[in-house]
């Protein structure tokens, strides 16, 4: 979706917060705008079927299916085999040579992972700063108040980066930490 979606999405939360409500011209572009977008994706949407029809053979797909398949046979004296050798590359390359372009769902994914990992971050943050507030984090106040903003600080840090993240930010490094943690405890390691 475009920058002037996001906007108009921004400047209505803002005014639904102050009590203020949205003027018709605006309301007229928000719905021009989403219409607009949502046209663009069904297109792509009815493209990706016409792709997938079992009943029209794209030549493109016959194409790739014959420059990648590895035909293998046997035989015995009551009758003969074939079988592909490299099904997996096969359906690989012919699903990629069928693939049409969808440059309105790749945005439109791309905003909804950006906005879905903005709230994660957000949680996470909130996460931190309510077990200290109740009690549960045994730091002072300057430490956690400088992970809670570490933390916010890597929506700016990852507005910009591809999803998902290619530098380990995926939750494994996370998760891999607490089992070793937990593993340490077990043995009676502290660290």
């Amino acid at each position: 979706m475009s920058n002037k979606y996001e906007d108009l999405i921004k400047n209505a939360r803002m005014n639904a917060d102050c009590g203020e409500h949205m003027s018709p011209a605006e309301v007229t572009t928000l719905l021009n705008v989403v219409e607009i977008t949502f046209a663009a994706l069904a297109a792509e949407n009815a493209g990706l079927k016409a792709a997938l029809n079992p009943e029209v053979i794209p030549e493109v797909a016959v194409e790739a299916f014959t420059e990648t398949v590895i035909m293998d046979h046997d035989w015995n004296e009551t009758s003969e085999w074939s079988w592909v050798e490299n099904d997996t590359d096969v359906i690989r390359a012919v699903l990629e040579a069928i693939k049409p372009e969808t440059p309105a769902t790749d945005a439109f994914l791309a905003e909804v992972r950006a906005h879905a990992r903005n709230e994660g971050i957000n949680y996470a943050a909130g996460r931190l700063a309510a077990a200290f507030n109740h009690g549960f984090v045994d730091k002072p106040l300057a430490e956690v108040f400088d992970v809670v903003r570490m933390i916010l600080t890597t929506k700016e840090d990852l507005a910009n980066d591809p999803l998902p993240a290619t530098d380990g930010l995926s939750g494994e490094y996370a998760e891999k930490f607490l089992a070793e943690f937990a593993a340490n405890l077990r043995k009676g390691v502290q660290s």
